[in-house]
């Protein structure tokens, strides 16, 4: 309680201040009285101190060095009887209080300290009571907001309306969860400020900072979570430690916000971890049918028949005993940053986890021309930024572009084999990019519709609609070739005699009308082959 309004109270109000005028704005937290020389030891920052004064009798320098102390001490003022021992105070105390800007306030000679104090103490305390009952009025309003299914936004409006000021609030990364989305326009630095640290000291309950060019003051309240980093509430103006009001206000608005953050944490947790499960089953193949498999890909909203790159990010190792199952904790953090970065840049992205790798499947859109570069400096500046919050460097291996989602685990093994070359040791922070080393992976650089295309029209141009009828000899057809058009190893892979290898592969010369050993046809049947198995696969 500050020292004006508590001599705005009956009977206080018709008190006498005798020096120190200017100090009258000082806060009051408890109330002691002095009958001895060395009470200095004893006080404490916004004391008030009720004395007779009979010890500073005939001795003002005693009391000028007391005021001094006191003042040094932020102490609030000094209650005196002048008339029972001093009858008037001397010039040099008067002026050194004035100087000090120290209240030295008059009581009447027939109050009894005990009483002044019990009045001045009944006066603060009610004062602490009626500040509680409103804090407690508050965390009911907030709480009332939340169990009704209000939300954030819902409670950040009220918020304002009680502070009277514009609030927001955002997550580690400044991005607006609700409040005034505005508010920080002005503060281009402020992102910045985050990412190396320095917006909030550790261990702090509240920073506030000015903005030089608007001259605008900012309250930051860190609002916890299970995660090392914090939701940020930004004030906009200097909360005072003298309004305690507004600092309750925001007290029990911080505790209700953090509940309802860890509660939605835990929501997009357990969804993170159905989306982590359903990918997981699809790259290891577990969904028997493509059908069952696509409709899954919906239920998530994923395109199906979108191309795709996939990009496997693991954390580079910090030293020779470091090893991923210690650190599931940073993995979580990488994840919460890469989704918020992935939705600041617009980039159309879908994100996973599987054992310790981040798995980014890019969406390539018919505007993206020169891909490989594309995915570079995206991946960069991923890892720049990541480095900066968090300093930890993460490495990628990238696939090339997979023509569906149900091409994506091909892609995958694609970029784990990216890292391959780099076995062992590796320069943090890198991106390594698959490259082919078959017909397989060359042939899956060209879209699926046109490897359709290809197949369709071969299989016309070569008539191996001939084969239709006995779907052995199209099959005994295609073993013949991919054994290098060695017959017994033929025999040997279809489980038959050699001679029935002949006779089929006979039957198949007379059907086309031309020969197998010729290798115009040879190529393109193991083109047509290996196509098949791109498509199928």
């Amino acid at each position: 309680m500050k020292l004006t309004t508590l001599l705005s109270q009956k009977p206080f109000s018709q008190l006498k201040i005798l020096a120190g005028h200017k100090g009258l704005h000082q806060e009051v937290n408890h109330v002691t009285m002095m009958d001895a020389p060395d009470i200095i030891p004893y006080l404490k920052s916004n004391d008030l101190l009720l004395t007779t004064g009979y010890h500073l009798k005939d001795q003002p320098e005693v009391f000028t060095e007391l005021i001094k102390e006191m003042a040094n001490l932020h102490c609030s003022a000094i209650f005196i009887k002048t008339e029972r021992f001093l009858h008037t105070l001397p010039q040099c105390v008067l002026e050194t209080a004035d100087q000090m800007q120290f209240p030295i306030i008059e009581l009447p000679e027939e109050w009894s300290l005990g009483d002044t104090m019990n009045q001045l103490l009944t006066i603060i305390l009610d004062k602490r009571t009626s500040e509680l009952r409103h804090a407690i009025d508050t965390h009911r309003q907030f709480t009332s907001h939340i169990m009704n299914g209000n939300g954030l936004v819902a409670l950040m409006k009220h918020l304002t309306q009680l502070l009277n000021r514009e609030v927001i609030l955002t997550n580690p990364y400044i991005s607006p969860i609700a409040g005034k989305s505005d508010l920080l326009d002005q503060l281009p630095y402020i992102t910045e400020l985050a990412q190396y640290g320095y917006l909030l000291l550790p261990h702090s309950t509240e920073v506030c900072f000015s903005d030089v060019q608007t001259q605008t003051d900012y309250t930051v309240y860190p609002v916890h979570k299970h995660t090392n980093q914090p939701d940020l509430l930004f004030v906009r103006g200097a909360i005072s430690e003298s309004d305690h009001v507004s600092r309750l206000i925001i007290e029990q608005a911080v505790n209700v916000l953090s509940f309802e953050r860890l509660r939605e944490e835990a929501i997009k947790q357990t969804t993170r971890r159905i989306r982590n499960e359903f990918f997981a089953n699809f790259l290891d193949q577990s969904y028997t049918s493509d059908e069952e498999m696509t409709n899954k890909a919906n239920e998530f909203d994923m395109p199906v028949d979108q191309e795709y790159i996939c990009a496997v990010g693991e954390m580079d190792p910090q030293n020779e005993f470091w090893n991923y199952q210690s650190h599931h904790k940073e993995l979580d953090q990488i994840y919460d940053f890469l989704e918020n970065e992935l939705q600041s840049l617009g980039v159309p992205c879908y994100l996973f986890t599987k054992g310790g790798q981040l798995i980014l499947l890019i969406a390539v859109n018919d505007l993206t021309e020169d891909v490989q570069p594309f995915c570079a400096s995206f991946l960069e500046l991923l890892q720049l930024r990541l480095s900066r919050f968090y300093h930890l460097t993460l490495s990628f291996g990238v696939s090339h572009v997979c023509p569906s989602f149900l091409a994506v685990h091909q892609g995958y093994q694609e970029a784990q084999k990216a890292f391959q070359p780099a076995s062992g040791w590796r320069q943090p922070s890198s991106i390594y990019f698959y490259q082919t080393t078959d017909i397989s992976g060359l042939l899956r650089l060209i879209p699926e519709k046109e490897l359709s295309s290809y197949y369709d029209q071969t299989f016309k141009q070569l008539k191996l609609d001939q084969l239709d009828e006995d779907k052995t000899l199209l099959h005994t057809l295609f073993m013949y070739m991919e054994c290098q058009c060695q017959i017994s190893e033929t025999a040997k892979q279809l489980f038959v005699h050699r001679n029935t290898v002949v006779y089929r592969l006979e039957k198949c010369e007379e059907l086309l009308r031309t020969s197998l050993k010729d290798p115009e046809f040879t190529l393109q049947i193991r083109t047509a082959m290996r196509i098949r198995q791109i498509i199928e696969g």
